[in-house]
């Protein structure tokens, strides 16, 4: 049997070759119903028509990834059209524009941004490959879906040379740069979403807070500097992740978290917004919980391997 994400990518390629033989009607397409989305998706949906949903995750596994693919091709479903927004720098928009008209989506994605597969914070992962090849099979399947990448830094000064840029930012005291790239992501997300139906963002669950982080004092964080947002905090019941801590990235055990020990699979929004753990202020407008998670590695060989 096909492990869980490779039935919903795989089912959605079927989806996608059936309408390129068959010219078929949204219909035809195949309905949210097909999709596998988590129980309570079509409540956030609504909520979230003409606005920006975002997901708060944690990097490097492969359920996050699987569930988010699986809420995107319910919510496009219902027509309109859909924009999806990555924590990936935006120099690569070009790469994911020839990618959704590649013949070969993977391998275009491969080539052309070989430096993000082999990162090693969790954004490069084999599953966020999968779940980008599964997005695009979406598109080709009839749904008007666009996905982008949404990560800059904004302020920058006018320097003579990149070598003295590089002095002033080596100079900036980390909450400078943080908030630089926190409004960047937020300028992107509100320029961008214009003329969409809805925008669903996928990005680190720092970001997706709504409320300041004690270990960045004074930084409004992206999901702040969005009016009008639902940002939802990805739970899981712990297990493993791929990710970096200090100059070491491998698999590693991940904490739980999930104190309100929602049902695996399942999401809501909630009119009482809700904190991250055990102690925090309320920080999001609701939850995605997708129960254990493994480990994704990077889709590359890291780059620092020996």
């Amino acid at each position: 049997m096909l492990p869980a994400f490779r039935r919903v990518a795989f089912g959605i390629a079927c989806i996608a070759l059936a309408a390129c033989v068959n010219h078929p009607t949204a219909t035809a397409i195949g309905g949210a119903a097909e999709c596998g989305a988590p129980a309570g998706w079509k409540q956030v949906a609504v909520a979230a028509e003409t606005r920006v949903l975002i997901f708060g995750e944690t990097h490097g596994t492969n359920e996050i990834p699987e569930a988010f693919t699986r809420y995107v091709c319910a919510a496009s479903a219902r027509g309109g059209k859909t924009l999806v927004l990555l924590e990936i720098d935006t120099n690569h928009a070009d790469a994911f524009a020839a990618a959704s008209d590649a013949g070969d989506p993977r391998a275009e994605l491969l080539s052309n941004m070989s430096k993000h597969w082999t990162s090693t914070d969790g954004r490069g992962s084999e599953a966020m490959l999968d779940m980008m090849e599964a997005l695009i099979d979406l598109r080709r399947s009839g749904r008007a879906l666009i996905i982008r990448p949404m990560v800059q830094l904004v302020g920058w000064p006018e320097k003579d040379s990149p070598e003295e840029l590089a002095t002033w930012l080596a100079e900036q005291p980390p909450t400078k740069i943080q908030q630089m790239g926190e409004d960047g992501m937020a300028e992107i997300i509100r320029t961008q979403s214009k003329g969409f139906d809805r925008t669903i963002v996928l990005v680190g669950n720092v970001h997706a807070r709504k409320a300041e982080l004690l270990g960045l004092p004074g930084v409004q964080l992206m999901a702040m500097l969005v009016p009008d947002s639902i940002s939802l905090i990805v739970l899981h019941d712990g297990g493993t992740s791929w990710n970096r801590v200090g100059e070491e990235a491998r698999s590693r055990e991940t904490f739980k978290l999930n104190a309100m020990d929602k049902a695996a699979n399942s999401m809501a929004f909630s009119l009482e917004n809700i904190p991250a753990y055990p102690g925090d202020v309320p920080s999001y407008d609701g939850y995605v919980s997708v129960g254990p998670i493994t480990a994704s590695p990077p889709a590359l060989p890291p780059a620092d391997a020996p």
